[in-house]
């Protein structure tokens, strides 16, 4: 069954472009789609009315367990370039739920 992850992130605001151009790189989710068990993706940057940025992100998974290997692979592991920027960026807790898809 396929396998939904929202991932949830606080951005500084000075560095929301950066992040989107990361994302839409090909250090990005050009990586992520040539991924064992990924299905899809979509994501968006939301401002609230105080200005705080924050990454909102859908993916869908064959199994958990493929986007753990993939997290461990040395382009998103700890210590990589991704994994530097994003910790750079982020403005508190990276937050990851997992479920399955339901249908309305």
């Amino acid at each position: 069954m396929i396998k939904q992850m929202y991932l949830e992130m606080p951005l500084k605001a000075k560095n929301v472009k950066d992040f989107e151009e990361l994302c839409n790189s090909s250090e990005g989710f050009a990586i992520t789609k040539k991924q064992k068990g990924f299905v899809s993706a979509e994501w968006m940057i939301s401002t609230s009315k105080d200005g705080s940025a924050c990454f909102h992100l859908w993916e869908k998974w064959k199994a958990v367990q493929d986007f753990e290997n993939y997290m461990q692979t040395p382009k998103r592991a700890a210590g990589s370039d991704f994994s530097r920027a994003v910790g750079q960026w982020a403005d508190g807790d990276v937050r990851i739920f997992w479920g399955s898809v339901a249908k309305i």
